[in-house]
């Protein structure tokens, strides 16, 4: 007798009932349901740029390109994907332009030479909260 792909399975689920069916949906709809309340808390609103003593604030989630001015020229920052990296800069180094992403909240990145300080921020106000664990 030839075997239906289905075969291997059939012993496993003979015995199951509705309810049994039910209490394994229910639990797996649970289980991806606070795994998502758990690990996908909100991304970061906002990026604040600073210039010296000038400060602008910008979402993280519209894609823009951003020139600013610096004392020895434009700094040029993208916001693309909920992140923010400095692509071009003046300055002789460029280790501002290999530096990672701003993505989450307490992420930095400056162009020191050009004065060019860029940070990610929330919406949350922790004006009750000392300290998130994750």
């Amino acid at each position: 007798m030839p075997l239906n792909r289905f075969s291997v399975l059939k012993p496993i689920f003979s015995g199951l009932k509705p309810a049994d069916v039910a209490i394994i949906v229910a639990s797996a709809l649970a289980f991806v349901l606070s795994a998502m309340a758990i690990y996908g808390g909100p991304a970061p609103a906002s990026l604040v740029v600073s210039s010296g003593t000038d400060e602008w604030i910008y979402p993280l989630s519209e894609a823009r390109t951003i020139e600013v001015q610096g004392p020895i020229g434009i700094t040029v920052i993208q916001i693309k994907d909920g992140q923010a990296n400095i692509i071009a800069s003046p300055c002789t180094n460029q280790t501002c332009v290999a530096s990672a992403a701003v993505a989450h909240k307490g992420d930095w990145s400056a162009c020191l030479p050009n004065g060019i300080f860029i940070r990610a921020e929330s919406d949350y106000k922790d004006s009750d909260v000392d300290a998130v664990v994750r």
